[in-house]
């Protein structure tokens, strides 16, 4: 609700730097249903994706995996920086209106420059010269940190899931196919590629761990048949 309010402000005063994201595809939906398929949550048949959200048991293991996996929903994200004419797109797609962040300054570099930018429009006056001056890169800055952190995470994703894996070499396991290669595991819950490429898309498949190797974060997976 923060967001939302700042960025009407700033729609309204006609400056600011909006967080904008385009909505979920149809493909990215249906490759979470997959997922949620694998890991035994509920996704009853016709319903949203809001509402599937709404009904998930916090206190389930699953959920956190599931939640973990609705952040590959949130795609093509963008800080659109603006004055005067507001950007093409203005609508963050994974809220349904206007969005800017402003919450967490401490961490996160535009949240400084939009507080500045509210409080200049609550107050009735232009933004700071250093906040405008900043407007041409800004955007970029924040879009290459992100990427840096995606990779830092996927990273400690990948090697987390190798060490769980490392001890159960050789064993078989339950999962779904997310695509021909890549399979969801119910238990632990990890996604894995497999040296298959034939999978049954969102079928239910066993596979056999042939490596799991904590110092390459990598993991090996070979469909059982």
């Amino acid at each position: 609700m923060t967001g939302m309010t700042a960025a009407r402000m700033m729609l309204d005063a006609g400056v600011g730097i909006l967080r904008t994201m385009p909505a979920a595809e149809p493909a990215q939906l249906e490759r979470l249903q997959r997922r949620a398929v694998g890991l035994g949550v509920p996704w009853p048949h016709g319903t949203s994706y809001p509402h599937a959200l709404a009904a998930l048991d916090r206190a389930a293991p699953a959920t956190a995996a599931f939640l973990t996996a609705a952040v590959s929903l949130f795609r093509g994200a963008a800080w659109e920086p603006f004055r005067g004419t507001p950007p093409s797109v203005v609508v963050h797609g994974a809220v349904a209106a206007p969005y800017a962040h402003v919450t967490a300054p401490l961490r996160r570099l535009v949240d400084r420059y939009g507080l500045e930018i509210c409080l200049a429009a609550q107050q009735g006056v232009d933004p700071p010269d250093w906040v405008l001056a900043e407007f041409g890169s800004l955007g970029e800055l924040m879009a290459t940190g992100a990427r840096r952190a995606a990779a830092v995470d996927h990273a400690c994703t990948d090697l987390v899931e190798a060490a769980v894996l490392a001890p159960h070499v050789g064993e078989e396991f339950a999962g779904v196919a997310l695509d021909t290669r890549t399979v969801q595991l119910r238990s632990p819950a990890v996604v894995a590629r497999t040296e298959d490429d034939d999978l049954p898309v969102g079928r239910r498949v066993r596979v056999r761990l042939l490596q799991a190797d904590p110092a390459n974060r990598s993991v090996r997976l070979r469909r059982v048949r």
